[in-house]
């Protein structure tokens, strides 16, 4: 099983469970974890929250290489269609998601981790992007955090594969908190806990918001924001 799931409380927890290959994400990975983040909807008997986490002394070493790389332009489109899939369905997941990073997170590992509403990272954890040293060239990566980091931040990472430690990510944007490795997992479920008692239409509210807004250019954004809350606020007063 490449995906370990439990479920307590409203909280789903996966597990990437590949320690012997360094956890890297295999298309049977994706698969599974496409799965449960699209099905993730508190508001229509699904999870509140998902904790993404990981088996073993590693979160991931990236993507699962094909053992021959594919020459077939048709061929690499589909297998990084694929991953950008499970990238956007952490997005736009209708639950509050959380991953939980430990070990070495590299590459394509960590550009998942850290598309999380809440990314906590170990304090001894060690994150990179070491594609650029390896002779490939990470268009997927930057495709997200081109708009997330600073460009001087973002070329520090990508061109030199510049390693961080757990607290050297969260100062760099890629974490929200740094925790001591024995400390992680309980950080993880206490704040998976206590957000899934919190008012479920307020959460979804506002990850629908951020969906709506990926795209919005900024100036639209207040208006759009005043529309949902005051449907939101009539719909409830109506509903009394």
């Amino acid at each position: 099983m490449t995906v370990i799931r439990s479920c307590t409380n409203d909280v789903l927890t996966l597990g990437l469970n590949r320690p012997e290959a360094g956890n890297r994400i295999s298309p049977e990975m994706i698969r599974a974890l496409l799965e449960d983040y699209r099905n993730a909807d508190p508001l229509n008997g699904g999870p509140a929250v998902v904790i993404l986490k990981a088996e073993g002394d590693v979160f991931s070493l990236g993507r699962q290489r094909p053992a021959q790389q594919s020459a077939d332009p048709a061929d690499i489109v589909a297998e990084f269609s694929l991953i950008q899939e499970l990238n956007e369905a952490v997005q736009h997941c209708r639950a509050v998601t959380i991953s939980a990073i430990h070990g070495r997170c590299e590459g394509a590992g960590l550009s998942l981790a850290a598309r999380a509403d809440i990314v906590l990272i170990a304090e001894d954890a060690v994150v990179s992007f070491p594609e650029i040293p390896h002779g490939i060239p990470p268009t997927i990566v930057l495709s997200h955090y081109r708009y997330v980091l600073p460009r001087n931040i973002l070329g520090d990472l990508i061109f030199t594969g510049r390693e961080l430690s757990g607290t050297e990510a969260v100062a760099g944007g890629l974490a929200a908190r740094a925790v001591p490795a024995g400390d992680l997992s309980s950080v993880a479920e206490t704040l998976a806990s206590q957000v899934a008692g919190y008012d479920r239409a307020s959460i979804a509210l506002v990850k629908d918001f951020l969906l709506q807004t990926e795209a919005l250019p900024a100036p639209l954004a207040p208006k759009l924001g005043i529309s949902l809350y005051a449907n939101e606020i009539s719909h409830r007063q109506l509903g009394k």
